[in-house]
């Protein structure tokens, strides 16, 4: 099984959550989704994966179970994981912050 699914239900139990309550607090409707994801018989999507990281107040790199000695092989692989590491980055600004941050890039963009 994935780290990652491992990872899921150890930071469910070390919250004291039942499945019910990560349900809840994932948006979904019955525990029962939780379960397959804890079981690995559910591909998340990165959106999801996000999610989870935010709720456990992790890194999405944290909940996949990467560390800094593990080397990734595949270069999308690892541009996904820089991605949503800038993402969760972006998201934690200030919204001025981040309005500046997009007028950045759109004058990046503007000048190639």
């Amino acid at each position: 099984m994935l780290k990652l699914y491992e990872n899921i239900r150890a930071l469910r139990r070390h919250n004291k959550w039942t499945q019910e309550e990560l349900a809840a607090r994932m948006g979904y409707t019955d525990r029962s989704t939780i379960a397959k994801i804890e079981n690995g018989k559910v591909d998340l999507p990165q959106t999801k994966i996000v999610e989870f990281a935010k709720v456990f107040n992790v890194s999405p790199g944290e909940l996949m179970g990467w560390d800094e000695n593990d080397y990734v092989v595949d270069l999308q692989s690892d541009l996904k994981g820089q991605a949503l590491d800038l993402w969760m980055q972006y998201e934690g600004l200030s919204p001025e912050k981040q309005a500046a941050f997009l007028n950045y890039l759109k004058f990046l963009q503007s000048d190639t």
